[in-house]
């Protein structure tokens, strides 16, 4: 058999590692801790270990058995390709938009802090008024 070494079949082996990992300190941490009485708990442990066991080998064959990741055709630029596939074009224009975005937020938040400034200065002058006319 042939392993595969994409990033997927690596994963996979990954937790495959991670659930003999999982029953190796597992039944260490049992062995050490059980003395002469064997109890509800030990059981539980146990069961809990070999289930978790069980679920992390079932989940790493899922993963292996997606095959390789696909790559993409034409040109078309992945969504896990990030920038690097994107064209000049396509950074200028993403980097236009960044600007904007944030020139937009710089706008609300001074917007949201004049808002603020002119209610905390009607609320004073309504209570210094208040205060005056006693």
């Amino acid at each position: 058999m042939k392993l595969r070494s994409d990033m997927n079949a690596r994963t996979a082996m990954v937790y495959g590692g991670a659930a003999f990992l999982l029953v190796i300190v597992g039944f260490r941490s049992i062995i050490a801790t059980l003395g002469d009485h064997v109890g509800l708990m030990t059981y539980l442990s146990i069961g809990a270990i070999v289930l978790e066991f069980g679920l992390l080998l079932l989940y790493a064959q899922s993963i292996y058995n997606l095959g390789p990741e696909d790559k993409p055709q034409g040109g078309e630029a992945s969504s896990s390709g990030g920038l690097s596939s994107a064209s000049n074009k396509e950074i200028s224009e993403l980097t236009k938009a960044v600007v904007k975005v944030a020139e937009m937020g710089e706008g609300l938040s001074n917007l949201a802090n004049n808002k603020l400034r002119e209610e905390v200065r009607k609320e004073v002058n309504d209570i210094l008024s208040k205060a005056i006319k006693k």
